[in-house]
C-alpha cells in the first residue's frame, strides 16, 4: 500500500520522451509545493475565528483541484495538468482579492506567481495569454477598489502608480523567466549535441579499432602465406643446385640441362610471386583519379587484353546491350574485368561450347556487375577461400593465386564487395561485384 502511495506521489516517467519527462518533473514539484503550502497556510496561519470558515472555503477546493491536476499528470496529460494548475492559482488569487481588501490584499502580488508558473510549465503562447490576463485582472481589481466596490483604499501611493508597478513586476518577471528558460534550453541542447557527437566519435573509434584488428589479422595471414609460398621455389632452387653440382661432376649433360630448366622455372615462379605481391601492395597507395566511364568501354579494354586466350579456347563472349556508366578508377576496373574473364577461361575445363556472359542485374538496393561462365564450377566450401592470397583450386594451373585477391582488394578500395555464385562442379560460376549506388 505504501509503495503505491509513494509511486503516485512521484513524478511519472515517460521513457520515450525526454522533454515530457523534464516538464512532468517540474510540474510535479510545483503541484506539491502549492498543496503543502496551501495546507500549512490554512492550518497554521493565525486568523480571526469568524474568517476561518471562509479560509477553509478557499483552501479546500484549491487543494482538491491540485490533487486532480496531479492525477491528470500521472495519466500523462502534462499540458492539461499545467493549464489546470495555473488556472486554479489564478482563480484562488482573484477570488481572494474580490472577497477582501482588493488591491490592498498581499495576494494582489500573487499574479506574478501565476505568470512565473505559466512560464515554467506551459508553452510560450500560453504564457503570453496568462500574462495579459493577469495584467487585465489586476487593473479590474484596482478599478473596483477605486469605485468603492471593494474595501476602502487608504494607501498614500496613487492607484495608477500601484497598478503600473504591478504591471512592471509581471512583465519583468515574465521576460527574465523567458530568457532563463531559453538559456537553459540552449545549454541543454548543447549538452545533447556534445553527447551525440561523443557517441559518434566513440562509434568511429570502434569502427577504426575493428578495421585495425581485421587488418592485423589479414597481415598475419599475409606474412605467413608469403613466407610459405616464397620458400617453395627457394627450396626447389636449393635442391637442384646440389643436383646440378653432382651432374656437372659426372658429366651427365642431359640431367644437367634438366636441372638448369627446373632452376629457371623456380626462379620464374618466384619472380611472378614477387611481381604479384608488389602489385597487390600498390593498390590503395597508387590510385588513378576516378572518372565517369561507360562499363562497355571497361569491358572492351579488358577483352582486348585477353583476346589471344579467348581465341585459343574458342570462347564466346556475350555482353549485355545496355550497361551503366560507372564512377571509378578506370585502369583498376579494367584489371578487375581482365582477371575475372581470364579466370573464367582458365577454368572452362573440357566444355565444348565455352561461353562467358558479362552484364548487370538490379537487386533490391544496388546494381550488381557479373561475369558468368559455363565452366567447371566451384564447390560452396571454396566460395570464400578462392579470394585469399595464393589459394588455388588446382595446384597445377598456371598463375600464382594472387589474381582474385587482387580483384577483391580493388573492389574494396572502391567501397564495393565481391562474391561468387555457383551450384557446384559442372554448373559454371558467376563472379559478382558492386560499386556504391552513387557511382551509377
Amino acid at each position: 500500500m505504501l509503495s503505491r502511495v509513494l509511486q503516485w506521489i512521484r513524478s511519472p516517467i515517460f521513457r520515450e520522451d525526454e522533454n515530457k519527462n523534464l516538464s512532468a518533473n517540474l510540474l510535479n514539484v510545483i503541484i506539491w509545493v502549492f498543496i503543502i503550502g496551501a495546507s500549512l497556510y490554512g492550518l497554521v496561519t493565525p486568523i480571526k475565528p469568524d474568517l476561518y470558515i471562509r479560509r477553509i472555503f478557499f483552501i479546500t477546493p484549491f487543494v482538491l483541484v491540485m490533487l486532480g491536476a496531479k492525477q491528470t499528470l500521472n495519466w500523462g496529460y502534462t499540458q492539461t495538468a499545467g493549464n489546470l494548475v495555473v488556472a486554479s492559482i489564478w482563480i484562488l488569487i482573484t477570488s481572494a482579492l474580490f472577497m477582501g481588501a482588493g488591491f490592498q490584499n498581499p495576494a494582489y502580488m500573487g499574479y506574478i506567481v501565476v505568470t512565473i508558473c505559466a512560464g515554467l510549465i506551459l508553452s510560450r503562447w500560453a504564457t503570453i495569454v496568462w500574462v495579459f490576463l493577469c495584467i487585465i485582472t489586476s487593473a479590474v481589481i484596482l478599478e473596483l477598489g477605486i469605485m468603492g466596490l471593494l474595501p476602502e483604499y487608504n494607501i498614500p501611493t496613487s492607484p495608477f502608480s500601484f497598478w503600473s508597478a504591478q504591471t512592471v513586476y509581471i512583465l519583468v518577471s515574465s521576460i527574465l523567466l523567458s530568457q532563463t528558460l531559453q538559456k537553459i534550453e540552449e545549454a541543454r541542447n548543447r549538452a545533447k549535441q556534445e553527447l551525440e557527437e561523443r557517441k559518434r566519435v566513440e562509434t568511429r573509434h570502434e569502427v577504426v579499432i575493428q578495421e585495425l584488428e581485421l587488418k592485423n589479422a589479414e597481415l598475419e595471414r599475409f606474412t605467413y602465406t608469403v613466407s610459405h609460398d616464397l620458400k617453395s621455389p627457394l627450396i626447389t632452387i636449393g635442391g637442384f643446385i646440389g643436383l646440378l653440382e653432382k651432374d656437372a661432376r659426372s658429366g651427365n649433360e642431359e640431367r644437367l640441362s634438366n636441372d638448369i630448366e627446373r632452376i629457371r622455372e623456380a626462379k620464374d615462379k618466384m619472380a611472378h610471386l614477387l611481381d604479384d605481391l608488389l602489385e597487390l601492395s600498390r593498390i590503395g597507395r597508387l590510385k588513378n583519379p576516378s572518372i565517369h566511364i561507360s562499363l562497355h568501354q571497361i569491358v572492351n579494354e579488358a577483352l582486348s587484353l585477353v583476346e589471344g586466350r579467348l581465341s585459343t579456347k574458342n570462347v564466346l563472349v556475350k555482353i549485355q546491350e545496355v550497361l551503366p556508366t560507372v564512377y571509378c578508377d578506370a585502369p583498376r576496373l579494367v584489371e578487375v574485368m581482365q582477371n575475372l574473364v581470364d579466370n573464367a577461361v582458365k577454368f572452362m575445363g573440357e566444355q565444348p561450347n565455352p561461353v562467358i556472359e558479362i552484364g548487370t542485374r538490379n537487386d533490391i538496393e544496388e546494381t550488381v556487375i557479373f561475369v558468368k561462365d559455363n565452366g567447371i564450377g566451384i564447390r560452396s566450401v571454396f566460395h570464400e577461400k578462392i579470394f585469399s592470397l595464393f589459394d588455388k583450386l588446382e595446384a597445377n594451373t598456371e598463375g600464382t593465386g594472387v589474381g582474385l585477391a587482387l580483384v577483391k582488394r580493388i573492389i574494396e578500395i572502391h567501397d564495393g564487395r565481391i562474391w561468387v555464385e555457383s551450384d557446384g562442379l559442372g554448373n559454371g560460376s558467376t563472379f559478382c561485384f558492386t560499386l556504391p549506388n552513387t557511382n551509377f
